[in-house]
């Protein structure tokens, strides 16, 4: 068995959108944070046939309407303790195919995420980069923190920048994926306004704009400047263009959600207040800028000088994560 640790990222340049899918070419380049108290740890090993049935005849011992649902499963995938189905199962597998060379190398994965799942917290980030990490201890593969990057993005986009820290960048025109510097102490505090999976997965929301959305054209231009830009900020240690340019970035993302076909939206009426709160604090101020990605919980931008007192200021009004970034 191997164990292994891995950290969310949040970016504060999105990705949103592929160029080209099967190659993993994103349409846009981002940068973002990786954060030291938002993980996952994931536990590998090989098994046989006769676990998964064992496994699977526990699962439908509990409840006898889910046989289907656990059909033709190769591999075992635990969630937070819950056996995965087989169409959940079939997704990690597929990744772990990056590694294996025999599919009758049967595993177990099980995962552990200390956030929300699928609530647009980003643990998609820090869970296909664990098993990334679990793959290359298991299969004895000896990638170096570079090629895992680089083979993660196929699992999850996002999860390719969890491989460096505390600020990862992605560029879409080299490919490359790697360490940004600056002598910012970055910190985050996330809002968490609705544990609750969201309607539309990233995935889905981001292929429906990229093919839909009267404003995805300039989504992309525009954002291959903040690229440029933000690197300048971070390079100047200018943390208030850092912060103005990390909302900017975010509302233009959703700007492409509202004018998808169908428009959607991932926030909600707390959304809009929180996003209020954030700027009457910095107007009266306070240093904390707001992001969000595909879903309605938000995260605050700080410095790590300002993380106490910003955590207690949040934390009257909403249930937080606090973090550090973590350097990796």
């Amino acid at each position: 068995m191997v164990k292994v640790k891995s950290y969310a990222n949040i970016a504060i340049v999105k990705y949103w959108g592929k160029k080209d899918a099967e190659k993993m070419i994103p349409a846009t380049s981002s940068i973002s944070l990786t954060l030291n108290d938002m993980f996952t740890e994931t536990e590998m090993e090989f098994i046989n046939d006769e676990d998964i049935k064992i496994a699977v005849e526990k699962e439908i011992k509990k409840n006898r309407n889910c046989e289907d649902k656990f059909l033709g499963m190769t591999d075992l995938f635990y969630l937070n303790g819950e056996l995965q189905d087989s169409v959940h199962t079939e997704k990690i597998s597929k990744v772990v195919d990056l590694f294996r060379e025999n599919r009758n190398q049967k595993v177990k994965i099980s995962t552990t995420n200390n956030m929300p799942t699928a609530a647009g917290l980003s643990s998609s980030s820090s869970g296909l980069s664990a098993v990334i990490k679990a793959c290359n201890e298991l299969f004895e593969k000896n990638y170096t923190q570079s090629e895992l990057a680089q083979i993660s993005k196929f699992g999850s986009g996002s999860s390719s920048r969890s491989f460096f820290g505390p600020i990862a960048a992605w560029d879409k025109d080299t490919g490359e994926i790697y360490e940004v510097k600056t002598n910012l102490k970055l910190a985050m505090i996330v809002l968490v306004l609705n544990e609750n999976k969201k309607k539309i997965s990233s995935r889905n929301g981001m292929e429906l704009c990229a093919k839909t959305s009267t404003y995805f054209d300039e989504w992309v231009k525009q954002s291959e400047i903040d690229f440029i830009n933000m690197k300048k900020y971070l390079a100047e240690n200018d943390f208030e263009k850092v912060g103005t340019l990390t909302e900017e970035n975010a509302l233009r993302m959703h700007k492409t959600t509202e004018t998808a076909n169908p428009p959607f939206s991932y926030f909600n009426e707390k959304t809009y207040e929180t996003m209020d709160f954030i700027k009457n604090l910095r107007n009266n101020g306070e240093k904390c800028y707001f992001t969000m990605d595909a879903g309605p919980n938000v995260k605050v931008l700080c410095l790590e000088e300002d993380l106490e007192k910003l955590a207690g200021i949040f934390g009257e009004k909403y249930k937080i994560i606090v973090s550090k970034t973590v350097k990796l």
